[in-house]
């Protein structure tokens, strides 16, 4: 004969079984992460440049959109013809636009009006008649390139005997500073788990694991290296050539570190 279950009985059993059962903490899982320790080292380094650059702008006027574009090509071909005579390739001076005031190769610019006599009366009983002239203006830019960095102060010399006063900044680069930013990065290593060391045995601790090691924090603070620098001015005198110190090009390299701080043995 079949025993009938109580209703209350059954509730309570529906009750426990919907209970959430709390998982145990494992005890190879701790709950808060091991300490650690972070550092940032900052290496500075330079490197000698190996070219250097200046813009000029050129312009040239005429009557005719045709006339001002052929007086363009003679100051262009010339200076060309100057800058070869200090040993500067045709192929290193080349057609550069200047985004920051570029407004086409050709510009218009309206003359003031003048009055021109007549031969003869005009029938409303004019003695002049009213022209405006048009001249057209002729735009270049060109980019010289100087490898012999010794020459510097020549070209600038030859760029302004020709009457242009449209001249950049000397801009000075380094080809390839590779080198140089490889040894920073080796320094900064060793010098950012020195830092981590110190404060570790600090603590009366030691470092365990690296946990990361970068050339960018976590805020995207990244290494910079500068591989050109602008030149501040150049000493001009009367009747004596320019000359031009060539600055060292600073290179700058940031690494970052963190490792598990453990206790000693």
């Amino acid at each position: 004969m079949a025993r009938s279950i109580s209703p209350l009985v059954l509730f309570g059993a529906l009750v426990l079984l919907s209970k959430p059962v709390r998982a145990q903490a494992r005890p190879d899982r701790p709950e808060t992460p091991p300490p650690e320790v972070r550092t940032s080292v900052t290496v500075q380094r330079t490197v000698q440049p190996d070219l250097a650059t200046v813009t000029v702008g050129l312009a040239a006027d005429g009557v005719t959109p045709a006339q001002a574009g052929s007086r363009l090509a003679l100051r262009v071909d010339s200076l060309r013809r100057a800058l070869a005579t200090l040993g500067i390739p045709r192929d290193s001076v080349v057609n550069r636009s200047r985004w920051y005031w570029w407004r086409g190769r050709m510009e218009i610019i309206p003359e003031p009006v003048r009055y021109v006599p007549r031969a003869a009366l005009a029938p409303d009983g004019r003695l002049r008649d009213a022209l405006q002239d048009t001249t057209y203006r002729a735009h270049d830019a060109l980019e010289i390139r100087i490898r012999d960095l010794g020459k510097v102060g020549a070209v600038l010399d030859t760029i302004m005997g020709r009457g242009i006063a449209d001249i950049s900044e000397v801009r000075f680069t380094a080809g390839d500073p590779a080198a140089a930013q490889e040894e920073a990065l080796r320094e900064a290593t060793v010098r950012a788990r020195r830092q981590a060391e110190a404060i570790a045995a600090a603590s009366n601790l030691q470092l365990g694991r690296a946990l990361g090691l970068s050339t960018q924090g976590d805020y995207n603070d990244r290494y910079r290296t500068y591989d050109a620098v602008s030149l501040s001015g150049v000493s001009v005198g009367a009747g004596t050539p320019t000359v031009v110190v060539q600055p060292a090009i600073p290179l700058s390299v940031t690494v970052y570190g963190r490792w598990e701080l453990i206790a000693k043995p």
